[in-house]
């Protein structure tokens, strides 16, 4: 504790200095204490330039091959915007109790990384020798090739912000596009949390809930950190920076101190982050492969408890039953209605030969516009046609030119219908086919992000099922009213009134997903889900 606390004193007078120096003042702490240190200097041009210093060392352990390593790592500035102070300290102080012991058999990497998913990113791409370009179409990194150690087994990520102690430990483990480290790492952080370190331990920084005292308090706790870790996997975003480690197969977890003024009787420090951190690294150092046995997909409504991946994925395989039926029947419906009783029964479905054409064509008009959507989307696009302007301006421009983008499709492929009409049933097999891609992506999408797809079965299994042409205006309005609102512009402006967050904040963050941690949610929603809505909208909108 002494030791951490002197290493507290001196962060907090380089803290608010420049990168150069932060990183510098660590190099010169790790060296001292035994350790290789490097620092990584890296550039990124996406939305903009962005810059930093990464300072990371290597302990070469002696019974080690080189093979194996174990990575800790702390970002200078914590999730809740202060500096990491607290964690810093506790990574230095860490380091000198690792020098001091023999028993390590796998190397350890001590991190500190500088501008968030930026700089993280940065030196794994680095670390794992992966070189981007730079090119006027591409968004790459920069950074100087530094010295590596073994594959990597597990990471803890330590975010302990300014300088009292906490009440409770909050864990994150939300990976990029839905991705979870293997339960058995976070099963043994809750276990050494509650049993060694004596830590109090909840999912994210979930506050106190007010139903606590009440018989349904401990099903809202669980309902809202089940939404909460659903909304990180739905948007593909970590949670965390130590969710871009998941990408390499890395499985890692961020520990999170959180102030609390309602258990100022459970407070904890240092001594007890030091041994939930040693107890942790010294049971990832005593594992013979990698993390395996355990659960890669589930949910945790509580620390303790997990809802596995045969509990959860019925619903997604009812979803998708019930649109592929609906397209089934609309397909298979007969082509036009019986004017003479031939038998006692009318006939259920006919196998006569449908032209297909007019719903191909359509599906492949409207995920042409997706495509030019999402690179309407690039920042190398606004770059290069909106210099003149600010940032926040080009997003704003880029926004709204690919609404009118999905509205000129909408409303022109609509007036060509109208102005040719059909004797065929076009209406209909249009929405089989919509139904039945639907239905693809929702089945598709549920084994690699289950909770995006849940949402994407939420928000269209219901108003898809139900929407039909109809002649009267009232009815067709309320139909057009509600694919507007589940649309994507229709879902951003839902969001940004619920979170209260800009419109230019909201596609910031966004955008910094898809280019800094290859998120797929941008082009999931401009190259499938809005190509559907807009072949939906046509539907309705054509009255066909």
């Amino acid at each position: 504790m002494r030791s951490a606390e002197e290493y507290r004193n001196r962060i907090i007078t380089v803290q608010t200095k420049d990168s150069e120096t932060r990183a510098a003042f660590l190099q010169k702490e790790l060296r001292h204490i035994g350790f290789t240190a490097a620092s990584q200097q890296f550039s990124v041009q996406g939305l903009k330039q962005e810059s930093g210093v990464n300072a990371f060392a290597i302990y070469r352990a002696p019974r080690s091959d080189g093979k194996e390593a174990l990575v800790l790592s702390a970002p200078w500035v914590s999730r809740t915007g202060e500096f990491n102070t607290n964690g810093l300290a506790a990574l230095l102080s860490l380091a000198k109790l690792f020098k001091r012991n023999v028993y390590w058999s796998k190397d350890i990497v001590l991190l500190v990384t500088d501008n968030g998913l930026v700089g993280t990113q940065a030196w794994l791409d680095a670390y794992h020798g992966i070189v981007q370009s730079q090119g006027n179409n591409t968004t790459g990194f920069s950074s100087i090739v530094m010295p590596r150690s073994g594959a990597i087994q597990g990471v803890v990520n330590l975010d302990f912000p300014g300088t009292h102690d906490y009440a409770r430990l909050g864990i994150f483990f939300e990976g990029v596009n839905g991705q979870l480290p293997n339960l058995d790492l976070v099963n043994s952080i809750v276990a050494i949390a509650r049993d060694a370190a004596q830590i109090p331990v909840v999912l994210h920084d979930a506050a106190s809930s007010p139903y606590k005292n009440t018989a349904w308090g401990r099903y809202t706790r669980s309902l809202s950190h089940i939404v909460h870790s659903m909304k990180y996997q739905v948007l593909g975003q970590p949670s965390s920076d130590a969710g871009l480690y998941l990408k390499y197969k890395i499985d890692a977890v961020t520990v999170h101190g959180i102030h609390d003024t309602d258990s100022l009787n459970q407070l904890f420090g240092f001594h007890r982050i030091g041994v939930l951190v040693e107890s942790t690294f010294r049971s990832l150092n005593n594992l013979l492969e990698h993390f395996h046995q355990s659960f890669f997909f589930y949910l945790l409504p509580e620390p303790h408890r997990y809802v596995s991946i045969g509990v959860y994925m019925p619903p997604i395989i009812v979803f998708t039953c019930s649109l592929i039926l609906q397209s089934l029947v609309l397909y298979y419906l007969p082509l036009a209605k019986t004017t003479a009783l031939t038998t006692e029964y009318l006939p259920a479905f006919t196998l006569e030969k449908k032209s297909n054409a007019f719903g191909f064509c359509v599906l492949a008009t409207t995920h042409i516009v997706g495509v030019i959507i999402f690179y309407s989307l690039q920042p190398w696009f606004g770059q290069q046609f909106f210099a003149c302007v600010s940032v926040q301006e080009t997003l704003h421009r880029q926004f709204g030119m690919v609404c009118l983008y999905a509205l000129a499709t909408v409303i022109g492929v609509s007036l060509w219908i109208t102005h040719h009409p059909s004797t065929h049933p076009n209406g209909r097999i249009l929405k089989s086919f919509c139904l039945a891609e639907s239905a693809l992506v929702v089945a598709t999408v549920s084994l690699l992000n289950f909770s995006l797809a849940i949402a994407t079965a939420i928000l269209i299994v219901l108003p898809y099922g139900l929407m039909r042409p109809s002649p009267h205006s009232s009815s067709r309005l309320f139909q057009w009213f509600v694919l507007a609102l589940i649309s994507p512009p229709g879902l951003v402006a839902v969001y940004t009134s619920v979170t209260e967050a800009s419109l230019v904040d909201t596609l910031v963050v966004l955008m910094t997903d898809y280019h800094i941690a290859q998120s797929w949610f941008l082009t999931y929603v401009c190259l499938v889900y809005w190509p559907i809505h807009m072949a939906m909208c046509i539907l309705i909108v054509s009255h066909i």
